[in-house]
């Protein structure tokens, strides 16, 4: 269920929130440039208690450019009523500290059937979107516009979160940022704010923790009559973030998402946030 939506959530923040938002790349910058290494986490999803997909990302940067991956699949009950595996690929470069993308891939694969966005960037901006199937989008939802491509970062490359400013990284510099995304179907914002700093205790790490809520905004893509994306501007998710051992990046170790069916809880069973030389080892949801 990490590619797909949860009940009672609109299909693009519950695919973001509980996928590639949490799984992006934080290999990505330090204070004064980025440093070449990788970095990876294992991660599980639950919803009402029960545990229904896994996932992990791979993130590497030659201090120039950077490239995340994420691979996810439906695991637990919900693969009784409905399995499938998903692949999502994001690869840009750095201006500064801030990251550039150039691509974006998604591939999600369930009941014997393949669907695939691939979305390319020039310059913060959209330059091309391919679906397959191409779906029209409903008569009723509020057309993407040329202005909302403008500006904006894929879903995976939305997730590389950079503590701005000197002072500490798992402080409100952590969090305070609105992120212009499109997923080659919707617009949207997340809107992020500082609630507190914690200790959080995951294999991989032990220490300090930025608690971020975050809102969602819809802007474009969207039936506006849709009870589901009225509610979802009404309920906000929260954001843990942990950070890589060198510079000022994070990576979120859980989050949680309230809907009107339960709650859903994306967490890091595993992360290796020590970014030395990359290795073979192959993203696997397995």
């Amino acid at each position: 269920m990490i590619l797909r939506p949860l009940p009672g959530f609109p299909t693009a923040p519950a695919a973001v929130m509980l996928a590639a938002t949490l799984l992006a790349g934080p290999a990505a910058a330090q204070q004064g440039g980025p440093q070449a290494g990788q970095v990876s986490a294992d991660y599980a999803v639950t919803f009402l208690g029960l545990t229904i997909g896994r996932g992990q990302m791979v993130s590497t940067t030659n201090g120039a450019t950077y490239s995340t991956t994420l691979n996810a699949r439906v695991t637990g009950v919900a693969a009784m009523f409905s399995g499938g595996s998903g692949t999502a690929t994001a690869e840009g470069r750095f201006q500064g500290s801030q990251p550039v993308p150039t691509s974006y891939r998604l591939e999600v694969r369930s009941g014997g059937k393949v669907e695939t966005v691939r979305i390319g960037m020039a310059g913060g901006n959209i330059a091309s979107t391919v679906r397959d199937p191409d779906k029209p989008p409903h008569p009723r939802a509020t057309p993407v516009l040329p202005e909302h491509l403008r500006g904006v970062l894929d879903p995976l490359s939305a997730g590389i979160f950079i503590a701005g400013g000197n002072g500490p990284v798992t402080g409100a510099a952590a969090c305070e940022r609105r992120t212009r995304i499109y997923t080659g179907h919707q617009r949207f914002d997340l809107i992020y704010s500082f609630v507190a700093t914690q200790q959080v205790e995951i294999a991989g790490y032990k220490g300090e923790a930025a608690v971020c809520r975050v809102r969602f905004e819809p802007v474009a893509g969207y039936r506006p009559d849709r009870g589901d994306i009225r509610a979802a501007r009404q309920r906000s998710a929260e954001v843990v973030l942990v950070p890589v051992t060198w510079g000022r990046a994070l990576i979120p170790a859980r989050i949680t998402l309230s809907t009107g069916y339960g709650t859903g809880v994306a967490r890091a069973t595993r992360l290796a946030l020590d970014p030395g030389p990359p290795t073979a080892r192959r993203a696997s949801a397995d």
